[in-house]
């Protein structure tokens, strides 16, 4: 090849390629044009309001589960103070009904946290999953008015599928925008 086929071919190519790079999110494919989008879905989570706010109403409830919990955990920290406090006085029977009664509170306390963990594991899963349905919807949306036939992850980091996404196919804006409308 000469020298001047080169610089052609290499100019041509240059050529192609900011062409492509000039039409954003479309990028030239045997059979026609495909529009590829990114959405940012840590940042779509941390902003969307009905996330935010049903996660607000998980909080209040895991705190009413936690003061229950915690009520508990004083009164069988009250009830051991008080069988030190006791130890000398009372009969080794009495003492035997107080251990005991301290571990069936003890076993009743772990058997509600247990249970109270569930709970709040299920109440989130049920939130998390609402949520992830709306976020889905909404890129389905904004990615079917846009046209557009691939929308990726633009997580960050090593091991993303997505290393670099220019600015011009990020949608996680307009993703948000159908959200909190």
């Amino acid at each position: 090849m000469t020298s001047t086929l080169k610089h052609f071919m290499t100019l041509s190519i240059c050529c192609a390629l900011l062409a492509g790079l000039a039409a954003p999110g479309a990028f030239a494919q045997e059979g026609g044009n495909y529009k590829i989008g990114v959405v940012d879905m840590q940042e779509v989570l941390a902003k969307y309001e009905k996330r935010k706010s049903k996660y607000q109403d998980l909080q209040k409830q895991v705190d009413a589960l936690q003061s229950g919990i915690d009520k508990m955990s004083d009164r069988i920290k009250a009830a051991r103070d008080d069988y030190e406090k006791k130890k000398g006085q009372l009969s080794a029977d009495q003492l035997l009904d107080l251990e005991t009664k301290i571990r069936a509170d003890y076993a009743d306390y772990q058997s509600e946290l247990t249970k109270s963990q569930q709970q709040i594991d299920s109440m989130e899963a049920k939130v998390l999953k609402e949520v992830v349905k709306d976020v889905q919807d909404a890129i389905e949306a904004v990615a079917n008015t846009g046209n557009y036939h691939l929308v990726l992850n633009k997580e960050g980091g090593p091991r993303s599928a997505v290393l670099f996404a220019s600015t011009t196919i990020d949608i996680t804006s307009q993703v948000l925008q159908h959200l909190n409308k």
